[in-house]
C-alpha cells in the first residue's frame, strides 16, 4: 500500500533563513555606514562654519613629518597684476599684516609650516605650495580645496589631500579673514 503523500511545500533549510538573514544584516550595516559618512561630511563642513576667525583645525603631513594646522589668514597680493588671494593655513599665527605680496611671505623668516593656496578672481586654485619648517615646495593637483563662500571676505571651508595622492596628507578645516 502507497502511502500518502503530503502536497505542502517544505519549508526552506536553515541555512537558506540564515543566509538570507545574514544578507539582510549586511545591508542594514551598509545603510548605517553610508549614513555615518553622509553625517561626517557634513559635520566636517561644519566645522570650518563653526571656528573663530584665523583659525584652523587639521594637520598636514609632508615629507614624513607632521604639521598640525591652526591658524588661517588670507591676503591679496598687491604686487601681482592678477590680484590674487593667497590663503595660508599654518602652524602658528603670521605677521600678514605687514605682508602685501608673496615676497613679503617668502622674505619672512619663520621657521612655520603649512599650506598656501592662490585663488583667482573666482576663487579657483591656480597654484598651491607646501612650507615646512621654513622650506617652500610648489606642490600641483594634490589637494583638494572647498570654500563655502568664494566672494566673502570671512573664507571657510576644507582643504583635503587629493585621492590618489600616496605620501601628502593634508586634512583641515579653517576660517580665515581676508585682510
Amino acid at each position: 500500500m502507497k502511502k500518502p503523500t503530503n502536497s505542502l511545500p517544505r519549508p526552506p533549510a536553515r541555512e537558506d533563513s540564515r543566509s538570507s538573514r545574514a544578507k539582510a544584516s549586511s545591508l542594514s550595516v551598509v545603510r548605517v555606514i553610508s549614513i555615518l559618512a553622509v553625517f561626517s561630511a557634513t559635520n566636517c563642513d561644519r566645522a570650518a562654519t563653526d571656528l573663530p576667525a584665523g583659525s584652523a583645525k587639521g594637520s598636514l603631513t609632508y615629507d614624513a613629518a607632521t604639521a598640525e594646522l591652526k591658524f588661517a589668514v588670507a591676503f591679496v597680493d598687491q604686487k601681482d597684476e592678477r590680484k590674487p588671494i593667497v590663503l595660508l593655513i599654518s602652524d602658528q599665527k603670521l605677521p600678514v599684516e605687514k605682508w602685501e605680496s608673496e615676497f613679503d611671505m617668502m622674505l619672512d623668516h619663520s621657521k612655520w609650516s603649512g599650506v598656501v593656496f592662490f585663488l583667482d578672481k573666482e576663487g579657483k586654485v591656480f597654484r598651491s605650495d607646501v612650507h615646512l619648517n621654513g622650506r617652500q615646495s610648489s606642490v600641483s593637483g594634490i589637494f583638494e580645496l572647498k570654500i563655502d563662500n568664494p566672494s566673502s571676505k570671512d573664507l571657510t571651508g576644507t582643504a583635503k589631500t587629493s585621492a590618489d595622492e600616496k605620501e601628502t596628507r593634508l586634512d583641515a578645516a579653517f576660517h580665515a579673514t581676508l585682510k
